[in-house]
């Protein structure tokens, strides 16, 4: 009997978002595609330098987007937002960014030349842009609000999977940039941007599925409210 609880609660578990969101999360916080710019805004900077700023910056990342994913559900009550509403809106964004990196463009959202100034600070950089918005940016914000609304295993399950895919891109994130050096010399910044593309084409067919999933729901919800429930489901039952 036991033995088959285990079993079920097993079978339970939503593989297929644990996998989808931890593969989101790291296209768009894309560590590669970082590689470049961090090393440009720390030339010049010793390794002890170099460690601290890349301590802070992912550091910086994992507490805004940890953040972003507890006080979701209080920013989507406190606007009168809906899930699904925000799951197109979200895709939308997601989709705009990914089409830049595949195109091998930096997304305007993740980095601009007033920062790039305003980061010669050298305690500064940790935090913009290398954290913010470079690595957790507007995009990365958004898929993890919009990730913790996906999840059918409840809204504490979702949570924890965010989190925790959050925390492993992370240390990803910091393995690589402190191996940017030879990451460079070993794949090029062609290379790196190849892998960016990658990321970019990958982010895409997130989205596109996040603004269908929306959709989806919206036109559900608007359907029901026009019909009854039984007419309803025979016009889903027909456009499905």
């Amino acid at each position: 009997m036991v033995l088959n609880n285990r079993r079920s609660s097993t079978a339970s578990v939503d593989y297929n978002f644990i996998i989808t969101t931890f593969v989101s999360i790291f296209s768009i916080v894309n560590p590669l595609g970082a590689v470049a710019n961090y090393a440009s805004l720390t030339q010049g900077y010793t390794l002890k330098e170099k460690r601290k700023v890349i301590k802070k910056a992912v550091a910086v990342a994992f507490g805004i987007l940890v953040a972003f994913a507890l006080i979701g559900t209080l920013i989507f009550d406190l606007l009168d937002i809906t899930i699904d509403g925000f799951r197109v809106a979200g895709g939308i964004v997601l989709l705009i960014i990914s089409l830049e990196m595949v195109r091998g463009r930096t997304p305007q959202s993740k980095l601009n030349d007033k920062e790039k100034e305003d980061a010669l600070e050298r305690e500064q950089v940790g935090v913009v842009p290398l954290g913010i918005p470079l690595l957790a940016g507007p995009g990365a914000i958004t898929l993890v609000m919009a990730s913790v609304s996906e999840g059918s295993g409840g809204n504490l399950f979702s949570i924890v999977v965010v989190i925790g895919s959050t925390f492993i891109v992370c240390s990803i994130s910091y393995l690589i940039l402190r191996n940017s050096d030879m990451l460079l010399e070993r794949m090029g910044r062609t290379g790196t941007r190849i892998m960016s593309r990658i990321m970019g084409l990958l982010l895409a067919a997130i989205a596109i599925q996040f603004i269908a999933n929306g959709l989806m729901g919206l036109f559900d919800t608007w359907v029901k409210d026009i019909f009854d429930l039984n007419t309803a489901e025979m016009v889903l039952a027909w456009v499905l």
